[in-house]
Parts: structure tokens; C-alpha cells; sequence
């Protein structure tokens, strides 16, 4: 079995120099970091929760983890790259049209919010134009119309 190193591990294996080459491995649609350390076995990078092996489906994003590393020069072996099987494994998210329409939907909503509000004060700025009621109105306002409402409603529970 081949031994497995995280991120932290391989970036110190790296750092001391007990790594003798370093490259990128297709196997698949994915791509993998390997290195050949000075003594033992291959090693290969693994995931920092869980010890799976760490696979990339963009060759780009593991050779950025060994620049930001300090490895400066990397082997890549694409000779068992299949692409076909990356479509494959890519990520599927079915609800991401509907998440994208209600964050659009949303932002909508917002702005009109916001325009309302903005004219609603500047509406009550103009006092030429601004018919203020008192709260005693307002509540009488809202008796009646409550009134009206139970009444609606318990004449449609006789309906039933």
C-alpha cells in the first residue's frame, strides 16, 4: 500500500528536503501529487480529514498547491489521463438554477423595497403633499377594519 501524507506532512517532507522529486499523476479523470521521497516508498497527498488520497480534477489547482509549497519543478504524467471520465466526475448541483433564480429574485425584491422606502420618505418631506393621520385615527382605522374582517369571516364559517 502506498504511503499517504496531508497537506502539513507533505509540505514539511518538502520543506527538509527528505523529498528527491516531486509531480502530478493522472489516473482517470483525476490527477493526484505524488513525490518520491529519498528513502522508502512513493508517497502520495492525502486529504486532511479522513486520509484519502487528494484528488484534483484541475491539474492547475494541484501544481498551484506545490508552487505555493516551495516545488518549483514538477514532473506531469498525463499517460493515464482519461478526460471523457473528468466530465464524468465533475460536481452536479441540480439546484443551482433554483438557488440562482431566488438570490435574483431576492435582489429584486430588495431593490424594489428599497425604492419604495426611499419614495415614502421623500413623500414625507413635502409637507404641501403629506397627510399625517394620528395614531387614534390609525387605530380606529384599524378596528373598523378588523370588524370587517371578523365579520367576513364568521358569516363564511356560517356559509360552511
Amino acid at each position: 500500500m502506498a504511503k499517504i501524507l496531508s497537506l502539513d506532512q507533505f509540505r514539511t517532507a518538502f520543506r527538509s528536503g527528505g523529498l528527491r522529486s516531486v509531480s502530478v499523476q493522472a489516473a482517470g479523470g483525476e490527477f493526484f501529487i505524488t513525490a518520491e521521497p529519498r528513502s522508502g516508498e512513493r508517497v502520495t497527498l492525502a486529504t486532511s480529514h479522513g486520509g484519502k488520497l487528494r484528488a484534483f480534477r484541475d491539474p492547475g489547482k494541484a501544481i498551484a498547491i506545490l508552487h505555493e509549497i516551495g516545488a518549483h519543478k514538477v514532473g506531469v504524467d498525463t499517460s493515464s489521463w482519461l478526460p471523457a471520465q473528468a466530465n464524468l466526475l465533475a460536481r452536479r448541483r441540480p439546484d443551482t438554477a433554483a438557488r440562482q433564480r431566488r438570490a435574483h429574485e431576492a435582489a429584486a425584491h430588495d431593490a424594489w423595497f428599497r425604492g419604495e422606502v426611499e419614495q415614502a420618505l421623500r413623500e414625507t418631506n413635502e409637507p404641501a403633499t403629506t397627510q399625517w393621520v394620528s395614531q387614534g385615527e390609525a387605530k380606529r382605522q384599524s378596528a373598523r377594519r378588523r370588524e370587517k374582517w371578523q365579520a367576513k369571516a364568521g358569516s363564511e364559517k356560517a356559509a360552511t
